[in-house]
């Protein structure tokens, strides 16, 4: 038998060439030889992008705004396609030196077009929303890791209709390469402000992804019916995490692009124009009387009181896009103290997020990432308190509000219990788990 040989790689020669020492920027990223035409070099203009010899900017200008129309002739949407493609995986080697790094593809390019165009908007309120959308795009296309998060986001919203959906592997590999690149570059004592920006818009998104990711559909299998588990109620805690990433982006710097952000999201107004007493008087005397929110009532005494009094204050506020940051006080409005009673399933702090959670899912312009949610745990809430809360004075005229909205709502077959086969839960026994 003849001996087998290992094959020979070949390496090829690259032929001898003068270097161009003041070529553009974009032949630069590209690598490849400028012939240094000014105002426009002939590989820009023959590739269709800008040209730039501006030498202070490290940020690759691929494409004006329009370059991502899903209406673009037919005849030229391949190749710009292809064009957007081969600048943005050059900028992304150029982020991840020495590393290996993830090459977009088509799927990927109408994603970002779907983020810019839909996705991104949904993130601001108001004046906010052309912020977001101009600012976006152009710091996810220069930092991979908010790439990645903008994609599963974007993926999210996609299917955030069907209330069945699960998450496909596309979603789940952005969505672990974002959080995992993002966690890195929190850790970077020298970020740029580039950096520090979108470290901001993507702590934005991962609280969005946070409360969309839930892809369990039987109640049974949903906080607090289900198992205890180390990651319960991880998307509220997101809302201390998010604190600790203000600080570290400082949208109050001059150089922020989105530093308009700084002024436009105090929500302090909205908790102090209502004394914490009035807003008790807003909830059922049931709640009043379970939780002891009397005039003696502190939050400093009464682990009950912020939360109690910020469902208070939301009781007459719809909840739609341009509310969600009043709804979102709710979370800011939590203690360590009661976290913890949430944690254990004590039936006053469910109740109050039960409260909470039917206000924030009420209507018809519900925030996308806050439907499936809202959907599932508010009635594993419900079928929890019935069944083992039954006993305590109040209880059934506490879960009258929650039940009405929650299965009145014409949402498939879970506008009903029973509806996929679940047990239609009447009065539990009476007993609470420990």
């Amino acid at each position: 038998m003849p001996e087998e040989r290992a094959p020979k790689i070949y390496a090829r020669k690259r032929k001898a060439h003068a270097k161009s020492r003041g070529g553009c920027r974009n032949c630069k990223l590209r690598r490849i030889k400028c012939d240094e035409a000014r105002p426009l070099c002939r590989r820009c203009e023959s590739f269709g992008v800008s040209c730039t010899y501006n030498r202070i900017s490290s940020e690759l200008q691929p494409f004006e705004e329009t370059a991502f129309s899903v209406y673009a002739p037919l005849s030229t949407r391949v190749s710009l396609n292809q064009t957007v493609l081969g600048l943005l995986n050059d900028n992304i080697r150029q982020q991840c030196p020495g590393k290996p790094f993830f090459q977009l593809d088509d799927v990927d390019l109408g994603l970002l077009n779907t983020f810019h165009e839909r996705s991104v908007i949904t993130l601001g309120v108001g004046g906010t929303r052309h912020i977001y959308q101009q600012e976006g795009l152009r710091l996810a296309i220069k930092h991979p890791f908010l790439m990645h998060t903008a994609l599963a986001l974007t993926l999210m919203h996609s299917r955030s209709d069907d209330l069945f959906s699960k998450q496909t592997a596309r979603e789940a590999y952005h969505w672990y390469q974002g959080t995992s690149q993002y966690n890195i570059k929190l850790t970077d004592p020298y970020l740029t402000s580039s950096e520090r920006d979108a470290i901001w818009l993507t702590a934005v998104m991962l609280g969005c992804t946070a409360i969309a990711h839930d892809d369990v559909m039987d109640p049974e299998q949903s906080w607090p019916l289900k198992s205890r588990s180390p990651t319960d109620l991880d998307w509220l805690k997101l809302s201390v995490g998010k604190k600790h990433v203000w600080i570290i982006a400082d949208l109050s710097r001059p150089d922020s692009s989105l530093r308009h952000l700084f002024h436009n999201t105090a929500t302090d107004q909205f908790v102090i124009s209502t004394s914490d007493q009035e807003a008790f008087r807003a909830l059922p005397t049931e709640m009043v009387q379970l939780c002891n929110l009397d005039s003696s009532s502190t939050p400093e005494r009464n682990p009950y009181h912020a939360p109690a009094a910020s469902v208070g204050r939301l009781i007459p506020v719809k909840s739609c896009q341009d509310n969600i940051l009043k709804y979102f006080t709710f979370l800011g409005q939590m203690t360590p103290e009661y976290q913890q009673l949430l944690d254990a399933r004590d039936p006053r702090a469910v109740v109050i997020m039960l409260w909470y959670q039917t206000l924030l899912g009420a209507g018809e312009d519900i925030q996308w990432y806050a439907k499936k949610r809202t959907v599932v745990e508010t009635e594993a809430m419900i079928y929890y308190l019935e069944r083992y809360c039954s006993h305590i004075p109040g209880m059934d005229k506490l879960l009258e509000f929650p039940k009405r909205l929650r299965f009145s709502k014409a949402v498939g077959a879970l506008a009903r219990p029973g509806g996929l086969g679940y047990p239609s839960y009447s009065t539990g026994s009476g007993h609470w788990p420990a």
